[in-house]
């Protein structure tokens, strides 16, 4: 399977998205299309494309006549909450379709755990979250549930604003694994056991 090349407006908001996942802009702070074009030596069309997209994922949050702000991580009361909704969302999809993944749909979420260990191996903490949320993604899709991406990719984000499973790369590589593992052989049950463990 080749890798198509990243248009300008997907590498802008690839870009962006590490910043904020890393750190580099504080929460609150106003970010200004015209001052990130020049930084990325692009027109000012693919950082609006990139506001648009990251404000949709929930990074950013856009007011009228003001610009696009960062917005502040959750609460731990909130964080809680939102863990919780998570893993309804994940619970429900795999209940009512990993028993019928089909092989050739499994292939995107090896595929993902595959890239997953790679950020593990490498220790990047922004690649690992993106990619632990990616594995994820890839099960939801493979399980039947694309209408729940929307809101389902909303409270990942809020959670990845806090993301700070950093300290033991190997063990979150195998709580992925352990995932993977009962999910390839159509086991709803132990899937969703494991991810319950490993979301938090």
């Amino acid at each position: 399977m080749s890798i198509q090349p990243k248009t300008v407006r997907e590498q802008v908001t690839n870009q962006l998205r590490d910043d904020l996942l890393s750190g580099r802009f504080e929460a609150g702070s106003m970010l200004r299309e015209i001052e990130l074009a020049s930084r990325f030596g692009v027109s000012r069309g693919p950082v609006r494309d990139a506001f648009i997209q990251l404000s949709h994922e929930g990074y950013l949050a856009y007011y009228a006549n003001r610009g696009v702000m960062v917005r502040q991580p959750p609460n731990p009361e909130d964080r809680k909450f939102i863990t919780s909704l998570r893993v309804e969302i994940e619970t429900h999809v795999v209940t009512r379709g990993a028993a019928s993944v089909a092989p050739a749909d499994l292939k995107p979420v090896e595929v993902a755990l595959d890239r997953l260990k790679t950020a593990c191996d490498t220790g990047k903490a922004t690649q690992i979250a993106l990619r632990d949320v990616e594995f994820h993604e890839a099960i939801l899709i493979a399980c039947g549930g694309d209408d729940m991406l929307g809101a389902w990719r909303q409270l990942c984000s809020r959670m990845l604003l806090t993301y700070t499973r950093h300290d033991n790369y190997a063990q979150t590589y195998r709580e992925h694994f352990e995932i993977f593992t009962p999910l390839a052989v159509g086991d709803p049950n132990a899937t969703v056991a494991a991810i319950q463990a490993n979301i938090r």
